[in-house]
């Protein structure tokens, strides 16, 4: 009996261990697809990104399309298990570290030259491979996975922290290449010969441990690492676009609305610690004249000028910004009406005696300002206001000085005569009759 059904036996051992076997080389080419797919997925976004003007992304954009190359190869090869297809992939991988860390050089403009990248991206491949040599049990194997799973989020955190923390800059950036480098150490080995695991040890808790680490590194660390750099770019981009916004094109200087939200958030800073405050209203006087006589050309040269001769004496006691045509504001936390108006004087000075142009054609400019203190309860707005009745005063009296404005409360009388004051110091400046009946 016992040999009458020894051939059965032996077949459905067979089978079994046919099936385990295409069942493992299946799982595996399946673990080895997911990076692949999750890579071709973010190309389109890498390519949106090439137009902008960001540095290092058609470097990362290459790395991203030549590691879904490098994990397509390393899938065929598990699934058909063919070295050569193998070999394929393991040199993808290493250039595929030399474009991220020459991306990242880019993007964060490193000192460090290229040719360095290239030894530590060869290094990193040979390293892995040779660990990989010696199995996945060998204690060097081990100790490279465990590094490679801990780099992997510090070299998330450390891209994350990248825009957000100028000053430690330099850490950050020894972090996140090093951390870089040794992911892709790890994933050279996990990807290496000896990368499939072994029944025998299966039942060890410490072996359990491992190949999960093993196998979350082989699916996930490659879109994990792409994913965080295209999260940096586009914050690093998007911060671009909001200082751009920030900014005056033509002077350099905050917009308005970037000006009235900044002066809002110190005015209630130093209302809240009790510190004073001031808003410095500044236009230009006969800026129409220069206009009409020497070209627009010229004017917005002199606004240029302007708002750099202003912008260099301030050396950051306030902040300047363009509230439109030739007219500036000046937000100054931690100063009274007195200091204030003795820091207008100044620029008032400065500017008279800083004509624009070149040698050979000077354009004359003098500044009126109207100067505004912050008390409790008041808005930015209304701040301006009073400062803009006080311009209107230091215009009535001969330009070229400054006023501080008088105690008025800020209704809307107070608003239309503001903006009347606005319109009647355009005209004035169009027509030299109303100018001198001043």
């Amino acid at each position: 009996m016992r040999g009458r059904y020894q051939w059965p036996c032996i077949l459905a051992e067979t089978q079994a261990a046919l099936y385990f076997s295409t069942t493992g080389r299946f799982e595996m080419s399946f673990l080895s697809a997911i990076p692949a797919i999750a890579l071709l997925a973010m190309l389109p976004v890498l390519a949106s990104l090439r137009r902008m003007p960001v540095a290092g992304v058609r470097e990362i954009a290459l790395g991203c399309v030549l590691s879904a190359a490098s994990a397509a190869a390393l899938t065929v090869a598990t699934a058909m298990q063919a070295p050569i297809a193998a070999m394929f992939g393991y040199a993808g991988l290493v250039v595929t570290l030399f474009f991220v860390l020459r991306g990242l050089q880019r993007f964060f403009a490193l000192s460090m030259p290229t040719p360095l990248f290239l030894v530590l991206a060869f290094s990193s491949g040979v390293v892995g491979f040779i660990i990989a040599l010696g199995g996945n049990g060998s204690a060097a194997a081990t100790i490279i996975v465990v590094a490679g799973v801990t780099a992997l989020p510090l070299l998330i955190l450390g891209l994350a922290a990248a825009n957000r923390w100028p000053k430690e800059m330099p850490v950050i950036q020894v972090v996140i290449i090093g951390s870089v480098v040794v992911v892709f150490t790890a994933l050279a080995h996990i990807l290496g010969p000896s990368s499939h695991f072994t029944a025998e040890r299966s039942g060890s808790p410490g072996f359990i441990l491992f190949d999960f680490l093993v196998v979350t590194m082989q699916a996930l660390c490659l879109p994990l690492v792409f994913i965080a750099v295209i999260l940096t770019m586009q914050a690093r981009i998007i911060a671009a676009l909001r200082a751009a916004i920030a900014r005056d094109g033509l002077t350099g200087a905050l917009s308005r609305g970037a000006l009235m939200e900044e002066g809002e958030q110190i005015f209630a800073e130093c209302l809240t610690r009790r510190r004073p405050a001031a808003f410095l209203l500044l236009d230009l006087d006969f800026f129409k004249q220069i206009n009409d006589q020497y070209g627009h050309a010229c004017g917005d040269m002199a606004l240029a000028h302007f708002a750099d001769t202003v912008s260099t004496f301030l050396a950051g006691r306030g902040v300047l910004g363009r509230i439109g045509g030739e007219e500036f504001g000046i937000v100054l936390p931690d100063h009274t009406e007195e200091q204030a108006k003795a820091l207008a004087e100044e620029i008032c000075r400065i500017v008279r005696e800083t004509p624009a142009g070149r040698s050979h054609q000077r354009i004359r400019l003098t500044v009126s300002i109207g100067i505004a203190a912050a008390t409790a309860h008041e808005t930015i707005a209304d701040v301006m206001i009073r400062a803009d009745l006080a311009l209107y005063d230091s215009k009535a009296d001969g330009r070229d000085r400054c006023t501080i404005a008088r105690d008025r409360r800020i209704d809307s009388s107070a608003r239309a005569l503001a903006a009347a004051a606005a319109q009647l110091r355009e005209a004035r400046a169009g027509r030299p009759e109303l100018r001198h009946s001043a």
